[in-house]
């Protein structure tokens, strides 16, 4: 099919639709890198080597599928039981410091003549086993899961004054939220379960470097996640070329990807108004805001406000990141939908329904949790529905 022709289906509507202010080639090259399967270096073609040494996934797509997030489906190692697909093992200690052998995530394969670093299970409950050392004093562990991709690249689009609007740290206004902005050293952050990363391009190079071990010049790591200490991966061969500004993945096509990204949008939302109505007056809406403000005046669909809130004990797993603590956490999108298989709520995937996932809330939301709690039975079921609607 020639690439007009692609261009145009896309742009009518085919597998995804296109932003406005997108190139429709751009996501369609962008689109292919999202779904290429990464091979170890040294390869014949440049252009799909560099995976690991160590890695926990060859490709974007087997964590997002379609665009979605983490779900339940057959264990890869073991089909005969479920677990959760699109999960991730991540370590460090409160203060955000990384293990000093496995550094920040247990890497559960790896290129041939290495051993991976371990495996894990997240289903009934979280499991692992490790193939080196035991982790350092104070580290933790706390499983992240995929998040659904779609609407997420619009969040580029929203100012600094924006989010910090909305920013109350000193709690000024007595509603006992506290929400305040990830200002990290690039800036506000965005994107990642504690907004971590400031741009989409960011959070796409980290994805990269952390998930698949493929370097660029926003996380020039040839070698992933792989510490000092892991010698036998530093020795191994790595897939960085001239030709992609002298690593494994470029500037262009880290833009490319974030471009597919931006493609993906949400469902429209539903009709419901008594569903928003339960929604702001329980106070969710006060965290999960519907609707942000881009910089060219239009409203965003959000259900965020892309701060980050005290969520309590039930949503501490001790894994900190730096200038963020254990129990704080980036206000989830709520929108997204578009999972293949049951879905997992909350950042580990712990709670397998809505309400399972309010009820884990607390700190700055246990108020909202209270709320919620104290609604009359159909009420309840329209805001879960609402909720899962989005």
């Amino acid at each position: 099919m020639p690439m007009t022709m692609l261009a145009a289906f896309f742009l009518s509507g085919g597998e995804f639709a296109l932003a406005a202010d997108t190139d429709p080639l751009d996501a369609i090259a962008g689109k292919a890198l999202f779904d290429r399967n990464w091979i170890p270096a040294p390869s014949s073609t440049d252009g799909s080597d560099g995976l690991g040494p160590y890695f926990t996934a060859r490709s974007c797509v087997s964590c997002h599928a379609g665009g979605g997030g983490a779900h339940v489906a057959p264990s890869r190692n073991d089909p005969s039981r479920d677990d959760i697909a699109g999960a991730v093992l991540r370590f460090g200690r409160a203060d955000g410091s990384a293990d000093p052998y496995y550094e920040r995530q247990l890497q559960t394969d790896a290129v041939p003549g290495l051993v991976p670093e371990g495996s894990a299970h997240f289903l009934p409950e979280l499991s692992y086993h490790l193939n080196g050392p035991p982790l350092a004093s104070g580290v933790k562990a706390g499983v992240r899961i995929a998040p659904p991709l779609h609407g997420r690249g619009a969040f580029d689009q929203i100012s600094d004054e924006e989010i910090l609007k909305r920013a109350d740290p000193d709690d000024k206004n007595g509603d006992g939220i506290r929400g305040r902005a990830n200002r990290t050293a690039d800036g506000i952050g965005r994107f990642g379960w504690k907004a971590s990363q400031v741009t989409l391009e960011d959070q796409v190079a980290d994805a990269f470097s952390l998930d698949i071990g493929l370097s660029s010049p926003k996380a020039p790591h040839p070698y992933g996640d792989c510490t000092k200490l892991q010698t036998a991966c530093l020795g191994a061969p790595n897939g960085e070329s001239k030709l992609f500004d002298g690593r494994e993945i470029s500037a262009t096509m880290l833009r490319i990807v974030a471009n597919y990204i931006e493609s993906l949008k949400p469902r429209a939302l539903q009709d419901d108004s008594a569903g928003a109505r339960i929604f702001d007056a329980t106070g969710c809406a006060q965290c999960h805001v519907p609707s942000l403000k881009a910089r060219d005046g239009s409203l965003i669909p959000a259900f965020t406000d892309l701060l980050l809130h005290d969520m309590g004990s039930a949503l501490d797993d001790g894994v900190g990141e730096p200038g963020v603590a254990s129990s704080e956490w980036r206000t989830a999108p709520l929108i997204g939908g578009g999972n293949r298989g049951p879905r997992r709520y909350l950042h580990d995937g712990s709670a397998a329904t809505v309400d399972e996932a309010v009820a884990k809330h607390g700190g700055e939301a246990a108020r909202s949790r209270e709320q919620f709690g104290a609604l009359k039975a159909e009420d309840k079921l329209r805001l879960i529905e609402y909720v899962n609607g989005l």
